[in-house]
């Protein structure tokens, strides 16, 4: 096996741990697996989104509502967070779970964990982009983004994520901690 080859956690339908595969094996349209999706917001309350390179295996040249990846052997889904937030975005920053969701759709059977953070450029510094995965980022609103105006091209499972943690908004009562 390539020494930079991926070894990913299978899981069942029920988010059970049933073994790993590396990556490059895996059937994405068939294996459940499990995914991190962190939402990264900044100090004006909107998201930083990422607009995927041309050359991503799974849905090149879209937008990431979130930052985040598949879950690798060895890894809890908090420790996995916080690899891919380094990575994809060259920082780091204390993360808070909004609970787990199952999520398919074509090329995808996924049990992902949504973390939400803020980015504040004084505190973390400059965001560094991961260059074969990130071809640029761009702020805008869960409003926009679920509405979508102008019609743009979002990974259909970071925008489930999405749905899924607005969905927990909008059901909580006011003094209700998220």
């Amino acid at each position: 096996m390539p020494v930079n080859d991926e070894v990913i956690i299978l899981v069942d339908k029920h988010n059970n741990i049933i073994g790993d595969i590396p990556r490059r094996l895996m059937d994405f349209g068939k294996d459940y697996h499990r995914v991190t999706y962190i939402l990264v917001f900044n100090s004006t309350g909107n998201l930083i989104v990422q607009k995927r390179t041309d050359n991503k295996a799974f849905c090149p040249g879209y937008y990431g509502v979130t930052t985040g990846g598949v879950v690798e052997k060895g890894e809890s889904y908090i420790e996995s967070a916080h690899r891919e937030l380094q990575e994809e975005l060259g920082f780091d920053a204390p993360l808070e779970s909004q609970g787990g969701f199952l999520t398919e759709g074509e090329g995808f059977r996924i049990w992902g964990k949504i973390y939400t953070c803020h980015y504040d450029p004084s505190i973390q510094g400059k965001l560094e982009l991961q260059p074969k995965e990130v071809a640029s980022v761009h702020e805008m609103s869960i409003d926009d983004i679920l509405k979508n105006p102008d019609n743009l091209l979002f990974t259909p499972d970071s925008l489930d994520a999405l749905r899924h943690y607005a969905n927990k908004l909008t059901q909580a009562k006011p003094n209700d901690p998220l």
